[in-house]
């Protein structure tokens, strides 16, 4: 996996919660934020997540609530994990785990194992750091045909990291992040 620079800053808008035509499904909810899933391209294996914030509206529109965190997903080189393609999370909702806690309710309430995008910011990092951290979920490392194992983390970097492999930025051997119910 490599490491990358994002832009900071990301206004992600509303979302609106009873669109007429939308595929959107209300999955739950933690952390008084709303969890929305569009399943209908499932099959073809894409997924796409959305958390919103139901206490800030958009003017006239109650059913018009904040987005908080958008995650793409998609089936990719290993076929039982949904591979992260993007995630953008609002900039007024930075620094309170919001990406770590939406991870973990998606992997127990659909009960699917998520794969850490190929290149991560530092705060895409982050979020691996707290999910290896969470109580009830295993995460672990391997390389295309290897064998898993669990990963530790390294809180001055907090990154996930191996004993005996880099995880981040190898120039030998590209080795792939999951998380799963433990």
């Amino acid at each position: 996996m490599d490491r990358i620079e994002m832009k900071k800053k990301a206004s992600l808008g509303y979302f609106d919660t009873k669109a007429n035509d939308d595929t959107w499904t209300r999955l739950g909810s933690f952390s008084k934020l709303q969890v929305w899933v569009d399943d209908s391209m499932m099959e073809e294996g894409y997924l796409e997540v959305d958390v919103v914030d139901t206490s800030v509206e958009h003017g006239r529109s109650p059913q018009r609530v904040k987005r908080v965190l958008n995650i793409q997903l998609s089936v990719g080189d290993f076929s039982n994990a949904f591979h992260i393609d993007m995630t953008q999370l609002d900039h007024r909702y930075g620094g309170r785990g919001i990406a770590a806690k939406a991870y973990r309710y998606i992997i127990k309430s659909l009960g699917i194992t998520l794969q850490a995008g190929t290149c991560q910011s530092q705060g895409g990092r982050k979020v691996w750091f707290d999910l290896a951290n969470m109580a009830g979920l295993q995460v672990w490392a391997q390389t295309k045909h290897g064998k898993s194992t669990v990963v530790d983390t390294n809180k001055e970097s907090r990154e996930v990291c191996l004993p005996k492999k880099e995880i981040y930025d190898s120039e030998r051997v590209e080795t792939y992040v999951f998380a799963t119910v433990a």
